[in-house]
Parts: C-alpha cells; structure tokens; sequence
C-alpha cells in the first residue's frame, strides 16, 4: 500500500514520488518535490536550512538561492500560506497533515530516491536566428518535447518551470544538474534563415559528460506548428529508448545486494532484452524482487507479463496456457492500477493476442496510442497484429512510423519482420525475403527469424537458402507447432496452413 501523506487538497506520496491534486499527478521537479517531503513530513516543526540541504543535496554544495528558488516553486504550486519562513533559520510547514498508517517519519526516510538522479530535464532551445522575437518558437518546441515527454511511464521529467530558469548565459551542464538533482539533459538550438530552419538537439549524461544521442534536423517553414509537432515527436520517440537502453547498462553493472527497486527494474529489462532462456528466467528473478519493494507498479508487472509471454513464444514454456493466462492476469492487474499508463494498455494487448482475441488486443494497442502518441512500441505491435489480421496496408503504415520515430528501439527488428509477414500474406515474396533478411539481420539471435526468413525463402522458390535458414533457426532449439501458432496469429487459417506448408518443405518437423 502507498504512504500517503494528506493535506489541504492535496496527497503527497513519496515513494512513488508524486503530488496529487484531486486525483490528478502534478508537474513537480525533483528537488521541489524533495524539499516539499522533507517539509511535510516534518509539518509543523522548523527544519532549518542546513537540515534541508543535508536532505535535498547530500554532499553537493549549493547556493542558498537554490533553495529559496524551490520553496518560490511550492508556494506557487500548493499556496503561499503553507509554507513558512522562519527568518535567519528555516521553513516550518504550517498545514495539518493527515497520517493515514502512521508512516509520517518512514515517508522521510525516503526521501531521496533513486529517481531523484535519473529524471531528465530539458533546458530552453538556443535561439541562434538573428531575430529574438523567434524565440517563442524555440521555447515552444522545449515545452512540447517536455508535454510529450511527460507521459512516458518510463520517464521522469522535470518540470518547465525549474528547467527554463537555464537561459542565458549558458550553464554549463554539470551546474545544472547538480543543481536540478537531474543526471539527463535535453539541449538544442534552432537556426531559421528564410524559410527554412535548422534544428539540433541532444540527449547528454551529465555525470558523464557524454553526448547519448543527437541529431539534426532541416525543415521547410511551410506550416510552423505541423514543423514543431513533427519534430517534437521525433525527439521524444528516440529519446525514451536511448535513456532506457543507458539506465539498463549502469545498472547491469551494480553489486546486485545495493539495488532498490528502480535498478532491479531497470536490470530486469537488461536481461529481459538478451532473450535467452537464461537471461528471460534471470530478469523474472529481478523483477519478482522489484515487486516486493512496489508490488503494485504496473512497468514491473507489466515487464513480468512479457516474461511469461516470451516462454510461450520461444516454445520454452512447460504449461503455456498457464502461462498466458498468467500473463493476461500481469496485464490486467497493471491496468487496474493505473488505467493511463500506456505501458500497461500495450501489454495487454499483447498478451490478448495470444488468446485469439485479436480485435480486444487492437483496440488495446489503439487505446495506449491515444495516451501516449509517441509510445513507438505501441505502434509497431499494433502493426504486427493488424498484419496478422490480413489489414496489410494499416500494417505497414504503423511500423513505418515506428521505425522513423524510434530508429534505436529495441524492437526495430520485429517491426521489419512485420513488413515481411504482411509481404508473404499478400503473396509479395520477393518482399517479404528482402524484409526477413533484414530482421535477421537486425537480431541475428532471435531463432524466429529464421524461421520467417526460411518459409518467405522457399514460397520465393529459394529452396538451398530455406533449407539453410530453418537448420540455423534450430541451433536454437525445438520450435513446436503449439508456439508457432502463439508467435504467428494468423487469423485466418489458410494462410497459416500456407506458411507452415512451405517451412515443412523447408526441413521443419513442426
């Protein structure tokens, strides 16, 4: 259950580091929200200044500024009148405040989270045109990436109003984040001549100094807000995979008895993305472990959903039935928890796919779409199942826009598979040879490319290179019908007939 502190109109819960409004999460910066806890938490004593920077930034030494600019922030978001200054020594917080479990002092001690270093901030774009009054433009874009980036669950963003303070001159990007308590920054610059702009952004380590991702982009001014909502977009769909793919490699690389929950989440989906048996088993063990620290977290019970649904895919599973219900119950219980969350909704249509409910999993997928338009993920599953349901055309079109807008997701592989599958459904097998090859390509050590590589070889009549791909497909191992059929949701029947006729002729015992 969630410590839930009460006060005034609002619920503050820090351990899943959210202020709540009538029900609805607020936008809240991290150190904000740490200087709000340690205040709530302690209501109505006075907690001096050198116990707040103890608390907010332990072993950084920052200006007092800082805090006054956090504690302008709170009584901005929650009213002036509840916070306090006690002249010359520190804030009292002066609203009553409702202790449901009595957990008032445990809510303190945790304070400072994990997240608290992990969460990203964009500064304001540079506005390089020799014209300031393109500014609002540049801002704009800032602004936009932060409402996209906003509704990633993976994602914790600060807030506009912390960030947007780094203007001019330029900070340098260690200040920033010491001061932020951020350990990603978002940055770029935008340069329009005429009627063209150039824009730049970057993803950036700050602990590191490393730039993680960038990328430049040149665009006609034909519509200005059709150029900021393309590009917006396109920064967000690949920054949410580079962040994930950075956060899993640190912490593949801590002593296992030091992770809390965010990097046992976080390992988890590093082993999870490995794919062998042994590393699918070793990130259900993580993410178990999670869960004992969040059991109701719907990414972790999500994550533990696709751990049951991958022992059904690769024909490792024992008892798939129980498997997937297990993991149509994982889906469904992280859904309940929290009915926005994308992530969730893209799990369970996944996991519905593999009941034969094919337009309930498409209307799922079409849902975390509509929360989450970004969510790449999300569109390309959704390309997968609609091309699975003959919709060929929509297919490609959806992971299409998956691939643009996230060109270093995890999942680019399956998406090219799609197009071959719907190039083999429509008879096109030249395509669909040219695609699966691709995939392969793209992940060499998924065994089920092979084996789509080796039925769209032998319709094409490329029948030395089928024999081929189906004897590589099983160094893997077995591959019965029962997870075939999982893998492969043909709706209709005669098309699945089609593709298992032509892998049986290719050396599959099936």
């Amino acid at each position: 259950m969630s410590h839930e502190l009460v006060f005034s109109n609002f619920v503050l819960r820090p351990l899943e580091r959210q202020l709540l409004s009538e029900g609805r999460p607020l936008a809240l910066g991290a150190r904000a929200f740490d200087v709000l806890s340690a205040l709530v938490a302690r209501a109505g004593d006075l907690v001096s200044k050198s116990e707040l920077f103890e608390l907010v930034w332990p072993g950084v030494i920052v200006e007092e500024n800082n805090l006054q600019v956090h504690i302008s922030t709170l009584r901005k978001l929650i009213g002036a009148e509840l916070i306090a200054t006690i002249p010359g020594r520190g804030y009292r917080f002066t609203a009553p405040v409702a202790d449901p479990g009595g957990r008032r002092q445990a809510a303190a001690a945790v304070l400072v989270t994990p997240m608290s270093a992990r969460s990203v901030a964009v500064l304001p774009f540079a506005n390089l045109s020799n014209d300031p009054d393109q500014e609002y433009f540049s801002d704009g874009l800032a602004e936009d990436i932060i409402s996209k980036l906003i509704r990633s669950p993976w994602l914790y963003v600060i807030a506009r109003n912390s960030s947007f303070r780094y203007r001019k001159p330029d900070p340098s990007i260690s200040d920033v984040c010491a001061d932020l308590g951020t350990r990603y920054l978002v940055t770029g610059s935008v340069r329009r001549s005429g009627n063209m702009v150039r824009i730049t952004a970057e993803l950036v380590d700050g602990q590191n100094r490393e730039t993680l991702w960038s990328q430049r982009f040149d665009r006609p001014l034909d519509d200005l807000f059709q150029v900021q909502n393309e590009i917006s977009t396109s920064i967000v769909s690949a920054i949410e995979p580079v962040y994930l793919k950075r956060e899993e490699y640190l912490t593949s690389q801590l002593a296992t008895p030091d992770m809390k929950f965010w990097e046992l989440l976080m390992r988890a989906r590093w082993h999870f993305w490995r794919s062998t048996r042994e590393h699918v088993e070793t990130a259900r063990t993580h993410v178990k472990q999670a869960l004992e620290l969040k059991p109701d977290d719907p990414p972790a019970l999500s994550l533990l959903a696709f751990t049951h649904m991958s022992r059904v895919w690769a024909g490792w599973s024992t008892n798939a039935h129980e498997d997937i219900m297990e993991a149509n119950r994982l889906a469904l219980r992280a859904v309940r928890q929290n009915d926005t969350d994308p992530f969730a909704h893209f799990t369970l249509g996944t996991a519905l796919s593999f009941t034969g409910n094919i337009p309930q999993a498409i209307a799922e997928l079409e849902y975390a779409l509509t929360l989450y338009p970004q969510f790449a993920a999300a569109a390309g599953e959704l390309g997968r199942l609609l091309a699975f349901a003959g919709r060929t055309q929509e297919a490609a079109e959806y992971v299409l826009q998956a691939a643009d807008a996230s060109p270093h997701d995890p999942h680019l592989s399956l998406w090219i598979r799609t197009r071959g599958i719907a190039c083999f459904i429509d008879g096109n097998y030249i395509d669909a040879v040219r695609y699966a090859s691709q995939a392969t390509a793209q992940r060499s050590d998924w065994f089920f490319n092979y084996y789509l590589l080796a039925a769209c070889q032998e319709a094409a009549g490329q029948h030395e290179e089928a024999l081929k791909a189906v004897q590589q497909a099983q160094t893997f191992g077995p591959y019965p019908l029962q997870a075939l059929r999982m893998g492969h949701p043909f709706m209709d029947d005669k098309v699945l007939e089609r593709f298992t006729a032509f892998l049986r002729q290719a050396g599959w015992a099936g």
